[in-house]
C-alpha cells in the first residue's frame, strides 16, 4: 500500500529523477535529470526546475544527446534548467559552441539555464572555445535549489 506524507513531513526528494545515458562506451557520460519545484508564486505556480547533474566525458555524440535531452526538458514545462558539472571530468572544447546554442534555445523558450559546479580545468575549456562569456554560472547546484537562495543574477560572471 502507498502512503501519502503531510505536507510538512514530505520527504525532500525530487519527485522525479532518472539518469540518462548520454555515451555509452568508453569514455561514458552520463546525465542525472532532477525535476524540482521552486518555492514563490507564479502565474502558473510554483516554477519547475530541471537540474541535470553531469558526469563523465562529453564529446561530440554526448553533446548532441545532452542538447536533445535540454530542448526536451523545456518542450515538458521545464522553467529553469540547472546543469551541474561538479561531477564532469572532461568536455571536447570543440563541441562547447553548439552546447552553448542549446543552451541559448532552451533560454530562448524558458526561464534560463544556469551552469554550477565548473571546476577550473573546465572553465579554461569554455574560455579556450571562446564561450565562458555566455555562461551564466553558479558555484553550486545545492546552493542554487536550496529554499533561500537568491535567483541567480541576470548578467552572466566573468572569471579572470
Amino acid at each position: 500500500m502507498i502512503g501519502l506524507a503531510h505536507p510538512d513531513t514530505a520527504d525532500p526528494r525530487p519527485p522525479l529523477s532518472l539518469t540518462v545515458a548520454l555515451r555509452v562506451g568508453h569514455p561514458e557520460a552520463v546525465a542525472r535529470v532532477e525535476w524540482h519545484e521552486r518555492a514563490g508564486a507564479t502565474a502558473g505556480g510554483a516554477p519547475r526546475v530541471a537540474c541535470v547533474a553531469l558526469r563523465g566525458t562529453v564529446d561530440d555524440e554526448a553533446a548532441r544527446r545532452l542538447a536533445r535531452l535540454l530542448d526536451d526538458l523545456v518542450a515538458r514545462g521545464a522553467q529553469q534548467v540547472l546543469v551541474d558539472c561538479a561531477g564532469l571530468e572532461h568536455i571536447d572544447f570543440r563541441v562547447l559552441p553548439a552546447l552553448i546554442e542549446a543552451f541559448d534555445r532552451c533560454e530562448t523558450a524558458s526561464g534560463g539555464v544556469v551552469v554550477c559546479g565548473l571546476s577550473r580545468y573546465l572553465r579554461d575549456l569554455f574560455r579556450i572555445a571562446g564561450c565562458e562569456s555566455r555562461l551564466r554560472c553558479w558555484p553550486s547546484a545545492a546552493d542554487l535549489l536550496s529554499t533561500d537562495a537568491p535567483a541567480p543574477e541576470p548578467e552572466r560572471e566573468r572569471a579572470s
